[in-house]
C-alpha cells in the first residue's frame, strides 16, 4: 500500500482496516484477497455491467458437447459486433430448431459412419422394428446426437406406432429415412436410378455452425478477400505458417485477436467494421471467439489463385495412370565375343560398376560347397545378378568352366 500511496492518514484508521482482515487468529497474516474483493467492484471498473440472473441450466447428455451440431441461433446475428464482444453485450447463445434435425442427424452420421440401426438392436429381441419412447431416446443419446426435449418429440411424434399414452417408436422406418444418405433403397427395381455420391458437403451441417452474413457484407467480404490476395501475391507471403504458430493443437482454428493480428502484418489496412464482417464470414463454431484460418488461407493463397493453375489441370494421370502396367519389349542380345577373356573382362567391369560378388549368386545352388553346380544353375546365378549375356556368350562360358 505504501507504493500505491493508499496509507489510511493516521495510525488509528490503519489499524481499524488491518484488524478487520485478520482472519487466520493472529496479528501477522491479513488477508488481502477479501479486501481486494471488496475493492475492486466490477460494476464501478465497467459502468454497463449487468450481473447475470441464476439461470436453470438445460440438462445435456452424458458425453455430449453443449453446441455439438447446433446450426441456429436463438436471436438473429447479422448486426452483431463480433471484435468487441467481451463484457458489454449480450453473449451468443446456439440453439437447434426441430425442423431440419434429421439432416443434422445424417451429417453426423456420415461423419462418425456409424450404423444406427446396430444400436436399436439390444432393446428389440424379436427384430418387431420396434421400441418404446425411453428406449428411442436412450439410443439417441448413446449415440452421442446432442438433442435437446424438443427435438425428442418431434422425432417420436413422428414416428410413433400408435396414439395411445404408452406408444412404440418405429425405429426402422427412422434408420432408413437416416441411412438414406448413403445410398438409395429399392434401388433394384431400378437398375438405372443414379445414386449420388457422399461428399464433403453432407457433413457440412455437423462441422459448421455459420453466423448470419448479409448479402452487402458478402459482397464487402468478396472485395476485401482480393485486396488481400493482392498483398500476398506481392509480398510473396505464405500465409498459413503464419497462423499456424497460434495453432498449438492443429485444429484450424484460432482465436479472433490472433486472427486480426495475423492479418495485421500484411500491411492490408481497412475499418474495423470491415474487419468485424470478414471475422463473422470465418466464425463457423457456433460462437463469436474462434476463426477458421485454414479456409480463410484457402481462400487467399490458393493455387488457383496464386499460379491459375490447380490440381484439376494436372493431366498427367490421363496418359500415364497408375493402374496400367508399365510394358516393355524383350531385350535380346546377339553379341558375339572374340574369346572366354573378353567375356570375363566384361564380368569383371559389370561387377565393378554394381559392386557385387557374383560368387553369392551360385552359393544357394551348392549346398555342400563343392563349387560345382549345374548348367541351368549356372545360368539363373547369372540372370539374379542382373548381367545379361548373349546366348553364344553363355555357350563360351559353359563350355570354358
Amino acid at each position: 500500500m505504501k507504493e500505491l500511496k493508499l496509507i489510511p492518514p493516521n495510525e488509528a484508521s490503519y489499524q481499524l482496516l488491518v484488524r478487520k482482515y485478520f482472519d487466520k487468529g493472529n496479528i501477522r497474516e491479513v488477508n488481502y484477497f477479501k479486501f481486494c474483493h471488496d475493492i475492486d467492484h466490477p460494476k464501478d471498473m465497467f459502468p454497463q455491467y449487468v450481473p447475470k440472473k441464476a439461470v436453470e441450466e438445460k440438462p445435456f447428455y452424458h458425453g455430449q458437447l453443449r453446441d455439438a451440431g447446433a446450426t441456429y441461433f436463438d436471436n438473429s446475428t447479422s448486426g452483431l459486433d463480433v471484435i468487441n464482444n467481451r463484457f458489454m453485450q449480450k453473449r451468443v447463445e446456439t440453439s437447434n430448431c426441430p425442423l431440419d434435425i434429421e439432416k443434422r442427424l445424417q451429417a453426423q452420421v456420415v461423419m462418425k459412419r456409424v450404423r444406427i440401426e446396430e444400436f436399436f438392436m439390444d432393446f428389440d429381441k424379436l427384430r418387431k422394428g420396434r421400441v418404446t419412447k425411453n428406449q428411442f431416446e436412450q439410443v439417441l443419446s448413446m449415440l452421442n446426437f446432442n438433442l435437446s426435449k424438443e427435438e425428442f418429440d418431434s422425432l417420436t411424434n413422428k414416428y410413433r406406432t400408435s396414439t395411445d399414452a404408452e406408444y412404440m417408436v418405429n425405429y426402422h422406418i427412422f434408420c432408413n429415412n437416416i441411412n438414406a444418405v448413403f445410398t438409395t433403397y429399392g434401388i433394384q427395381k431400378k437398375p438405372t436410378a443414379p445414386v449420388a455420391p457422399v461428399t464433403v458437403e453432407n457433413t457440412v451441417l455437423a462441422r459448421r455452425k455459420y453466423l448470419e452474413v448479409s448479402e452487402e457484407e458478402a459482397t464487402e467480404i468478396n472485395y476485401i478477400l482480393e485486396e488481400y490476395r493482392k498483398a500476398v501475391r506481392i509480398k510473396r507471403i505464405h500465409l498459413k505458417p503464419m497462423f499456424q504458430d497460434f495453432d498449438i493443437t492443429k485444429n484450424q482454428h484460432v482465436t479472433k485477436h490472433q486472427f486480426l493480428r495475423t492479418l495485421g502484418q500484411l500491411g492490408v489496412s481497412t475499418s474495423e467494421k470491415v474487419l468485424n464482417t470478414l471475422c463473422k464470414a470465418y466464425m463457423d463454431k457456433g460462437n463469436v471467439d474462434e476463426v477458421n484460418y485454414f479456409d480463410f488461407c484457402n481462400d487467399i493463397d490458393s493455387p488457383e489463385q496464386l499460379f491459375r493453375v490447380g490440381r484439376d489441370f494436372n493431366h498427367s494421370f490421363d496418359y500415364y495412370p497408375k493402374t496400367r502396367p508399365r510394358i516393355t519389349g524383350i531385350d535380346i542380345k546377339k553379341d558375339v565375343p572374340d574369346d572366354v577373356e573378353d567375356i570375363i573382362a566384361k564380368l569383371r567391369q559389370c561387377c565393378k560398376e554394381q559392386r557385387i560378388r557374383i560368387s553369392e549368386f551360385f552359393r544357394d545352388f551348392d549346398k555342400l560347397r563343392s563349387g560345382s553346380i549345374t548348367e541351368a544353375q549356372f545360368r539363373i546365378g547369372l540372370n539374379m545378378s542382373k548381367i545379361v549375356l548373349s546366348g553364344k556368350e553363355f555357350r563360351a562360358l559353359a563350355d570354358k568352366f
